[in-house]
């Protein structure tokens, strides 16, 4: 009687076409990773993500709400309505309106942008608004050089704080007005910075760094000056910058 045939061993143990498969679904994984990174053309994908939500019964997951009507004030909704209509646009955090006109034709409102702390806070003594030499020398030191020969708009803020303050006679306001003044007469007349760029704003006890500076007394850090470099520029504020005659 002839003997039966062994069956041949397999050239690739089975595993391996398991695992070949799974290979091939995280790539595939990967593929649609990198093609839903860039949402170029966002009301496309979301009819893509409907299906898919539609196909595999998704009703939103712990936590989530499954809404029949869409809150039109919601973030979500904020950012297809500017998906519609910035279009293809890679990014939509832009601001494509054009300046909103005054009732004259040359006056725009023009965004100042980010504002870029230049230098470290002024700190004043309490009822003071005169610089002392310390303050001086920072100005001259650290923050003049950043800001001369420049073109953009620097805001010059000046703060108070503090009962003591309160009772010196000047009201937070006033006296946050004339800590940026002298720090603006200073740069003006000792440092050589232009004045045209140079902007005075008191924000007055509004805008407190702190409660406690760690000294024993309350607020110290808050009767300060902080200038600022905005991306706004002075020829866009103003027709004829250097009074040439050329606006007239």
């Amino acid at each position: 009687m002839p003997e039966k045939k062994k069956a041949p061993k397999a050239l690739v143990p089975e595993w391996v076409v398991t695992f070949g498969d799974l290979m091939s679904l995280l790539l595939c994984f990967f593929v649609l990773l990198v093609s839903f990174s860039e949402m170029k053309k966002p009301r496309e994908y979301q009819k893509v993500i409907d299906s898919i939500n539609e196909a595999m019964g998704f009703k939103g997951g712990m936590g989530l709400a499954h809404l029949l009507e869409q809150a039109d004030n919601s973030m979500v909704s904020n950012q297809e309505e500017r998906a519609r209509r910035d279009g293809n646009e890679r990014s939509t955090n832009k601001n494509n309106d054009d300046n909103v006109q005054g009732r004259e034709t040359l006056v725009n409102i023009v965004q100042e942008g980010a504002r870029h702390a230049i230098g470290g806070s002024i700190m004043f003594e309490v009822g003071e608004f005169e610089l002392s030499k310390r303050n001086q020398d920072m100005i001259r030191e650290s923050i003049a050089p950043k800001i001369r020969g420049l073109n953009y708009i620097c805001p010059i803020v000046g703060h108070a704080w503090g009962l003591e303050e309160k009772r010196s006679g000047l009201g937070f306001d006033e006296l946050g007005y004339r800590r940026a003044q002298s720090v603006k007469d200073f740069l003006v007349r000792e440092c050589g910075v232009d004045a045209a760029i140079l902007r005075i704003e008191s924000a007055g006890d509004t805008e407190p760094m702190s409660l406690n500076d760690g000294s024993g007394q309350a607020g110290g850090s808050n009767r300060r000056v902080q200038v600022y470099q905005t991306g706004r520029t002075v020829s866009q504020t103003h027709p004829d910058p250097n009074f040439t005659g050329a606006g007239n």
